[in-house]
């Protein structure tokens, strides 16, 4: 009986990570983000991540968006440069996406690598 409910503790988090990407996937698609190619993906090389603070004239507003960032990182995880690759609406998110990737602690590699970081902005409905 102790085995089954260490069992289920351990089975809750990966459900609700699990329920949490597919929210995340469902706002992109409904606020039109663009994909991003899993090979370009960062999330794998992130050690610690911070979430972007949404502005407060976009929550005033409602406005909703999103933004991609380019991101390049040294063998060693620290950020070389990020720039805005692409975002909708433009200049409303983009300060909060790039201080979240300052904010990130990314995993040490082999060499330099980049890689793009997706960030939505929704509100519930």
């Amino acid at each position: 009986m102790r085995a089954l409910f260490v069992s289920s503790l351990l089975l809750i988090p990966l459900l609700c990570s699990c329920a949490s990407m597919d929210t995340a996937d469902v706002q992109a698609k409904r606020l039109g983000a663009p994909s991003i190619p899993t090979a370009e993906e960062c999330p794998g090389g992130i050690d610690s991540q911070s979430l972007p603070r949404y502005p407060r004239e976009a929550l005033g507003s409602r406005t909703e968006g999103w933004v991609v960032v380019e991101v390049e990182l040294s063998s060693d995880g620290q950020v070389l440069s990020r720039r805005i690759e692409s975002e909708k609406p433009s200049g409303v998110f983009s300060q909060a996406a790039l201080d979240s990737i300052d904010s990130n602690t990314f995993s040490r590699s082999a060499s330099t690598r980049k890689c793009k970081m997706l960030y939505t902005f929704g509100l519930d409905q």
